[in-house]
C-alpha cells in the first residue's frame, strides 16, 4: 500500500483494522487440553513445530544465520500473564531449541542446493529492513501526524510506537 493510499483509507475513509483475537481470553495450556481431549492433539514440542519450513526458520537458520531466537516472544508473554516466571523462561532460553536430524539436509534437497551454495548463503552478510526501501523514515518524520492519529484512535498506538521512532530511542 503507498503511503498517500494508507493515509486516505485511515484519515479520510476512517477505515480500521479490528482484531478480534485482542478481545478474547485465551490460554495456552487449557486450548491444548481441549484440543487434545476433543480431537486428540498431540502437541509437536515446540513453537510451530507442526510445520516442517517454520521448525527450520524458527530453530535453527533464524538462531544460526542471525542470532534470533524466536521463543522470546512467547516465553515473554508468558512471564507478563504471571504463567511463568522470569527465571523459569530465562533457563528455557538456555535450552537449544528442538530440530529434526535430517531437517537441514531435507531443505537442501527441496531447494535444491549443493552443500557449497548452501555454506555461500549461510556465510553472506546480514540483511535488516534497512537494506531495503521502506517508509520507515516517512513515519519518523511524520511522527507528530501519527501521534494526532493515535490519539483519535485512527492507527493503534502499537504502530505508532513501532514505527513512528527510530530503533536507538
Amino acid at each position: 500500500m503507498s503511503y498517500s493510499s494508507f493515509l486516505k483509507w485511515t484519515v479520510f475513509k476512517r477505515i480500521k483494522k479490528i482484531r478480534p483475537l485482542w478481545y478474547i481470553h485465551y490460554s495456552k495450556q487449557p486450548a491444548q487440553e481441549y484440543l487434545h481431549a476433543k480431537y486428540g492433539w498431540e502437541n509437536y514440542g515446540g513453537h510451530h513445530l507442526e510445520n516442517r519450513i517454520t521448525a527450520f526458520q524458527n530453530n535453527w537458520y533464524g538462531p544460526k544465520k542471525f542470532g534470533l531466537d524466536y521463543r522470546v516472544n512467547s516465553l515473554s508473554a508468558a512471564v507478563r500473564e504471571g504463567l511463568m516466571s522470569r527465571g523459569r523462561a530465562l533457563e528455557e532460553l538456555q535450552t537449544v531449541p528442538f530440530i529434526e536430524d535430517e531437517i537441514i539436509t531435507y531443505f537442501k534437497k527441496r531447494l535444491g542446493l549443493s552443500e557449497q551454495e548452501f555454506q555461500y548463503t549461510m556465510n553472506l552478510p546480514h540483511k535488516s529492513f534497512r537494506d531495503y526501501a521502506t517508509y520507515k523514515k516517512r513515519f519518523e518524520r511524520d511522527r507528530w501526524l501519527f501521534y494526532l492519529l493515535m490519539k483519535r484512535n485512527l492507527v493503534p498506538q502499537s504502530f505508532y510506537m513501532k514505527y513512528c521512532y527510530s530503533w536507538g530511542e
